[in-house]
């Protein structure tokens, strides 16, 4: 009897692991990387300037609603910038964010020919080209609670 219980085990749990697989609740280990990977892509690198760059309220001037920070990557010779919501709730909705450098060279998140409806963050986007000594600016908006947030810096980063 009890080698025909073990007998009727083998297959059980052969049973449950196929349809494990099937259902996708087993992840192989490239696919356990790969969000790892992915959310280590999403950040700037380089080291922040220190500050931080707040949006604006469109109706009333005050700020909130999401705010910017600023990197350079020595390494690179590249600017780099991220916006975020504020509160980091995915309440936000249309965040967009632009990096320009003195030259004339720019990046949009989301590029305009693949719109999206970000609610947490735009970014990072990075300059083109060695901009070292050169001045960036930067801007970008997100609607929060109905209201329309813009975030604009002017010139930054010089020198």
């Amino acid at each position: 009897m009890k080698r025909l219980k073990k007998r009727l085990r083998t297959p059980q749990l052969m049973g449950v692991g196929v349809m494990a697989l099937l259902l996708g609740l087993v992840v192989s280990p490239t696919a356990q990387a790969a969000p790892v990977a992915a959310a280590a892509a999403a950040e700037c690198t380089g080291s922040w300037d220190g500050k931080t760059y707040w949006a604006h309220s469109r109706a009333t001037g005050r700020s909130g609603g999401g705010y910017a920070r600023t990197y350079w990557n020595g390494s690179t010779k590249k600017n780099c910038v991220k916006f975020w919501s504020s509160p980091y709730d995915g309440l936000a909705s249309h965040i967009t964010l632009a990096i320009f450098d003195e030259s004339g060279d720019y990046s949009i998140d989301p590029p305009k020919e693949h719109p999206a409806n970000y609610h947490y963050y735009a970014g990072p986007l990075y300059t083109w080209f060695d901009s070292t000594g050169q001045c960036i600016s930067v801007s970008g908006s997100l609607v929060r609670g109905g209201v329309t947030y813009d975030l604009e810096t002017g010139p930054i980063r010089c020198g």
